[in-house]
Order: structure tokens, then C-alpha cells, then sequence
């Protein structure tokens, strides 16, 4: 036999090793990509006031904001539909009231885009399609009939959110409770 094949094997690692230890790797990267960004802050803290300088230094926030926090997403959904925004533990439980979100959510944790489709179509009575409509707003369905308007870029439920991607989601929302779209409502 040739030497030079010999040692092809890894440095360190017998053939009963090397399958557990590849296992094991593929594990820790598999898990490793699942998880939610947790940043350190969010814009609702910086400007999470109640007075109108404050409403302004928020939206500026978030619309320049690469990700959005749990916070800072429903500090906008509050704001936009005409709630009165508090602190985090105040607008958590009213978003439970409303049905908006159903588990814990972390204050610093990245949204994810499918309980705001699901608070956007609640609030705004969009009934969606045929399965929304015997589901109820659950946030995958909500989240399809958004990505069908073009009112959002095709995402999926578990989707981290930017500042600018939920400003246009609630500015259609807005449009939509005005009559100020052209968008023909199929929903009605």
C-alpha cells in the first residue's frame, strides 16, 4: 500500500471518533443558527416617551433601525393604532389583551415578522383568504395574505424585522384604515 494515503485520516481522531465528533459539530451549528438576535438596546428605550419630540425621535429610530426589537416593534404598533404606549410591561399586556401575541416575549429580542402580520390584520380587519378565515389570524396565514398584497418582501413567520420593512407594513396599514390606497379590499 502507498504511505501517502495512509494519512489521510484527521490528526487526533480514530475512525470511532470521527462520526460522534462530526455529529456533534453539525449539532452545535444547527442550533447555533436558530436562535433570535438579543441587542443590546432598543429605540422604544431611547425614545420611548410619551410626548411628541419623543413619538418623532422613535419613528426616526426605527425607520433607520437594521433590526427591531420586540419593544420597539410594539411600541410602533401601539403608536400606530391609536393605543396609549408605556412601558414594555404595559404594552406586553395589552398586546395580550388584543390577541397580538400569545408567548413571553424578550423586551431586546429581534421581532419576529409573524405576530406583527398577525397584529397588523387583526387590527386593520383584514380577513384574508379562504384558511385565514377558518383559522382565524394565525400568524403563518396572516403573514401569507401580507406577502400576497405585496405589503411585504415575501418573508416567512420567524423573520427578524428592520426599522424600514415595518414602517411601509404600518404605513399600508395606515393607507388601508384611511381609504388613502387604491389597493381594491377583497376583505370588506
Amino acid at each position: 500500500m502507498d504511505s501517502r494515503f495512509s494519512a489521510s485520516r484527521a490528526p487526533g481522531l480514530s475512525n470511532g471518533l470521527a462520526a460522534p465528533a462530526v455529529t456533534l459539530l453539525m449539532a452545535l451549528l444547527l442550533t447555533a443558527g436558530c436562535t433570535r438576535t438579543t441587542l443590546k438596546s432598543s429605540v422604544a428605550d431611547a425614545h420611548g416617551d410619551t410626548d411628541e419630540f419623543a413619538e418623532m425621535d422613535f419613528w426616526d429610530g426605527i425607520a433607520a433601525a437594521p433590526i427591531v426589537t420586540n419593544h420597539d416593534a410594539l411600541h410602533a404598533l401601539i403608536l400606530s393604532f391609536g393605543h396609549k404606549a408605556g412601558d414594555f410591561r404595559s404594552e406586553l399586556a395589552l398586546a395580550r389583551k388584543r390577541a397580538w401575541v400569545n408567548e413571553a416575549l424578550a423586551v431586546n429580542e429581534s421581532a419576529r415578522i409573524g405576530w406583527i402580520a398577525r397584529a397588523v390584520c387583526m387590527e386593520t380587519g383584514i380577513k384574508g383568504n379562504l384558511t385565514m378565515r377558518m383559522f382565524g389570524p394565525r400568524e403563518r396565514y396572516a403573514l401569507i395574505h401580507l406577502n400576497n398584497r405585496r405589503w411585504l418582501p415575501n418573508m416567512s413567520p420567524e423573520q427578524a424585522v428592520s426599522g424600514a420593512v415595518l414602517i411601509a407594513l404600518l404605513s399600508r396599514a395606515e393607507d388601508l384604515q384611511t381609504g388613502a390606497t387604491d389597493e381594491i379590499e377583497e376583505d370588506a
